[in-house]
């Protein structure tokens, strides 16, 4: 069994809290891996909710992130990952470590680091997804909503919050590597974007974007 194998056993089953553990004593416990892991998901998810609000600002001036925000968001992800990895075992984090020294080449991904491959507005956004997969942790869900919208952007002016769970399923099925825009964009009930005309009747159905 590889280390990895044997860290997702772990965290999969090892980390867990003793079922048979009396409630004042259970109480007195901390929370084993897969709590801590369920709080951070929902942590990082109310944490968009809140910054929603925000991101609405700039597309109603048909504008996407521009620094600030974006490390803002970068920040606020952050805080909640170092309280949570804080609460995690032992083992539980080196695993991470392990994991993000090969993804990232460091501890937690730098700031400057997703600079490299990322503009404002797709950190901003990506710092509100949950991932580990590849360590066997459950995600909040919002990362397969940044696929499809990085899937659809070019040609469609919907953002992140827009997509709806349906757009994912459509999507999910498409063959890899081809992507059919109108069938996602379909199974909200949108416009084909292949019809500039009806497009051009919608409000904020223009795809020009400027950096704030």
């Amino acid at each position: 069994m590889s280390v990895i194998s044997a860290v997702n056993s772990y965290l999969s089953w090892g980390a867990q809290e003793p079922k048979s553990a009396p409630a004042a004593e259970s109480a007195r416990q901390p929370r084993g891996d897969q709590g801590v892991r369920e709080s951070y998901n929902v942590k990082i998810s109310e944490a968009y909710q809140e910054f929603k609000t925000k991101f609405q600002e700039f597309h109603d001036r048909e504008q996407c992130f521009g620094e600030d925000l974006a490390r803002e968001a970068y920040e606020v992800r952050s805080k909640i990952k170092e309280e949570h990895q804080a609460q995690t075992s032992y083992l539980g984090r080196a695993a991470i470590w392990l994991r993000n020294m090969m993804t990232y080449g460091g501890g937690n991904a730098s700031y400057e680091g997703l600079r490299k491959n990322k503009n404002p507005e797709e950190i901003a956004y990506s710092a509100f997804k949950t991932g580990g997969g590849d360590l066997g942790l459950q995600n909040n869900g919002f990362g397969d909503k940044l696929d499809v919208w990085n899937a659809i952007k070019e040609v469609s002016t919907l953002y992140p919050e827009d997509i709806t769970d349906a757009m994912v399923g459509v999507y999910k099925a498409q063959e890899p590597g081809k992507v059919d825009v109108d069938a996602i964009l379909a199974a909200r009930g949108d416009t084909s974007p292949a019809n500039a005309f009806l497009d051009l009747l919608r409000p904020g159905a223009s795809t020009l974007k400027t950096y704030a």
